[in-house]
């Protein structure tokens, strides 16, 4: 009788466990690396922002929640904001700006229940741009906070200019 109850115990450990998952957000990367078709669900794991601003709009509701979903059922998961700037401005105005975006999403993130142990923020100002200045309309793409799984990234996590992710897989 003991040795049944004991492999019924075991038979329903290995259900759930083969339930967990670490499949979720799947994240790509395409030759479009900001999803530029209007259908498209492979979209920047970045926050875009306005010029000289730091605020994250309703726009990105969508993205946050997903990668709230992630990281809340995946405790041991952790991201890193990354706050850039344009290269237009002082670096210490950049570094500042960029420090602000970090904190806002990882602030957004943690309204959603992620735990702020599993965040850290960082600012790289105007230092690291993934798009050319001198290219036309490529200079608002560095105003933005990537969203840069450190540990336990989701399935297929890669990282290019800037992080993608594909949505329709998420939560």
């Amino acid at each position: 009788m003991r040795l049944v109850k004991i492999l019924s115990i075991a038979a329903a450990v290995f259900s759930i466990a083969a339930c967990t998952s670490n499949q979720a957000p799947s994240v790509q990367a395409s030759s479009s690396e900001a999803g530029s078709s209007a259908t498209s669900s492979v979209v920047a794991n970045s926050v875009f922002f306005a010029f000289n601003g730091s605020d994250v709009t309703a726009k990105y509701n969508k993205l946050l929640t997903v990668n709230a979903g992630y990281l809340i059922s995946h405790s041991d998961a952790k991201v890193q904001i990354q706050g850039n700037s344009s290269e237009i401005g002082t670096i210490q105005h950049n570094q500042k700006l960029g420090l602000e975006r970090a904190q806002n999403v990882k602030q957004a993130l943690v309204k959603l229940g992620v735990p702020a142990k599993q965040i850290s923020i960082i600012s790289f100002g105007n230092t690291k741009p993934a798009y050319p200045t001198e290219t036309s309309g490529e200079q608002p793409k560095n105003q933005r906070a990537d969203i840069v799984y450190t540990s336990t990234p989701p399935y297929q996590y890669t990282l290019k200019k800037t992080p993608m992710i594909d949505t329709s897989t998420m939560y």
